[in-house]
């Protein structure tokens, strides 16, 4: 594997994090991803937001999250030809480093229900499919204002 660096994401690199998200076969989202997405995201909590980097490109990305009790992981991405080489594994590994450091004491990792190489990923990482939730979604975006 060729050498590759973690680190936060930064603004020059989010139309390569776009563009790498576009490869994903199973995406959960419908909604279109964009640019001020990222930006929100990069405001929010920037060291969760992390890439991994390879001859000066994002090759990987996940997007950790923390509501002060549990953590999230979502948008864990590597580049095709870089899967099965610890890419993955090296950005959970840190991005659950940093939600233990925040003080989570569980952590949540979404992803497609189509996705059979993510769930794979995962329980090999050690999580489990929890059939307790039920995940609820509205697009607000699609909403009118409140009135």
């Amino acid at each position: 594997m060729e050498d590759v660096t973690l680190r936060e994401a930064r603004p020059p690199d989010f139309d390569a994090i776009l563009a790498l998200w576009e490869l994903m076969e199973e995406r959960h989202t419908s909604l279109p991803d964009r640019r001020e997405y990222l930006e929100a995201l990069h405001r929010f909590a920037p060291d969760l937001f992390l890439v991994a980097e390879a001859r000066g490109k994002p090759i990987g990305t996940i997007v950790g999250g923390w509501d002060g009790w549990r953590g999230h992981m979502a948008r864990l991405a590597v580049s095709p030809y870089l899967r099965r080489s610890g890419v993955a594994r090296s950005l959970v590994n840190e991005a659950e480093k940093r939600l233990r450091k925040r003080g989570a004491k569980r952590i949540y990792a979404l992803i497609d229900r189509r996705n059979e190489l993510g769930k794979s990923f995962w329980a090999a990482a050690g999580y489990t499919v929890n059939d307790d939730l039920v995940l609820y979604t509205k697009n607000i975006e699609l909403d009118e204002e409140p009135g």
